[in-house]
């Protein structure tokens, strides 16, 4: 009579129950590294709308789709539900997006108020989730820093009134406008060197922000720091992503190449010639642009300071009506210091230098004609010398 084999038969029940804990322990780590998982989310809020009027979330990639929906009830709404992954989500009422960061384990509390005309005003959204209260408290900061400027430039309306103080007021007008213009890059660079910010909060400033040569490295320094908790996210991802390509776009930018467009006379340029000027300004223009002709027509009167600085402006263009760039090149009194790009130079400086409209401008070094700025631009109240001292002196 045949025995069970009991030996093979507790060898296998090891081998399932090895497996299992595997398994569940595979789960826990890929959870722990921040791998997307559905999460459950409750959004209560109190906004004095009509009773049906529908309040929903979707997310910027998104917008025709609604992830959660709600209604209002007796100036209420609960939104309740399942998401795949913590990211900033738009939460929309009346056509009006309120950010509101969505994670596992926090509470959120909305609280809208409602105009005269029945439309929602002002919205606000309280929570213990970090990343959403340092949200919350960028925006804050923001419309009390802008406002107290408004006030500071509105205190100088009577001194710009008054020529005994007008021309103090006025530069300290200016000063006040750099400031606004520059307010929210101010707070973002503050928050990003705050230990106390969230990481998470840090990939939404750089998901946001315009990336270009002044910070892609800063923002990839920025990312290199972001704890493996958060690279499965996809707010990382979309970070990194634009980064990234940025930062390949600006590492990989060859020199300038050995060109040789034809001027009207149908000479070629020959820019070994200007190898000793010290820096190229290559002006992209085109004759059909109002705004080209009138900074050729600045740098043309700055020909003596640009020369005395060792600048030398190279005007390009690719101009389809030979005619039209006759014309034009006679009217700025170009002569043939202006030369036309075939279609495989236009295809270079369009894929590597991002030269796409016009005016354009390229700072070039002469001596090995590495890029020095494949996107200088210089403000039009004549300050172009100071514009390019201050771009090279970061060399």
């Amino acid at each position: 009579m045949n025995q069970f084999p009991w030996g093979l038969f507790i060898l296998l029940c090891c081998l399932i129950s090895c497996q299992q804990k595997k398994s569940q322990s595979d789960t826990a780590k890929q959870s722990a590294t921040g791998y997307p998982e559905a999460f459950k989310i409750r959004l209560t809020g109190t906004i004095a709308l009509p009773d049906s009027t529908k309040i929903y979330v979707n997310t910027d990639e998104n917008t025709l789709q609604p992830l959660l929906s709600a209604y209002v009830k007796q100036g209420k709404f609960a939104l309740e539900g399942e998401l795949t992954e913590p990211n900033f989500y738009n939460l929309v009422i009346q056509k009006k997006n309120f950010k509101v960061y969505l994670e596992n384990g926090a509470d959120y509390t909305f609280k809208g108020e409602v105009g005269s005309a029945g439309r929602i005003t002002h919205g606000e959204v309280t929570s213990s989730s970090k990343i959403m209260n340092d949200y919350v408290r960028f925006q804050k900061l923001f419309e009390q820093r802008h406002g107290a400027l408004y006030a500071q430039s509105r205190a100088l309306v009577d001194a710009l009134n008054n020529p005994k103080t007008y021309q103090d007021a006025v530069g300290k007008s200016l000063a006040l406008d750099e400031q606004k213009k520059r307010l929210k890059e101010t707070i973002q660079d503050e928050f990003l060197d705050d230990g106390d910010v969230h990481p998470g909060m840090k990939l939404f400033i750089i998901k946001e922000d315009r990336i270009g040569q002044q910070n892609y490295k800063r923002y990839d320094h920025v990312l290199q720091r972001v704890p493996d908790t958060l690279k499965n996210t996809v707010l990382y991802k979309q970070a990194k992503q634009k980064v990234d390509a940025v930062k390949s776009f600006y590492d990989n930018m060859p020199n300038f190449p050995d060109i040789f467009p034809r001027n009207p006379a149908g000479d070629s340029l020959k820019l070994d010639r200007f190898k000793a000027e010290g820096t190229w300004l290559v002006v992209f223009w085109g004759s059909w642009d109002k705004e080209s002709k009138a900074d050729i027509r600045m740098i043309k009167r700055k020909a003596a300071a640009l020369a005395s600085m060792g600048v030398r402006p190279i005007y390009l263009t690719w101009d389809k009506d030979f005619d039209a760039w006759k014309a034009a090149s006679d009217e700025l009194n170009l002569g043939q210091d202006n030369h036309r790009l075939n279609a495989q130079d236009q295809e270079f400086v369009v894929n590597h230098y991002g030269v796409r409209a016009m005016p354009h401008y390229l700072l070039v070094d002469a001596s090995d004609r590495t890029i020095i700025n494949p996107d200088f631009r210089y403000p039009l109240h004549g300050r172009l010398e100071s514009s390019i001292e201050k771009e090279l002196n970061k060399k």
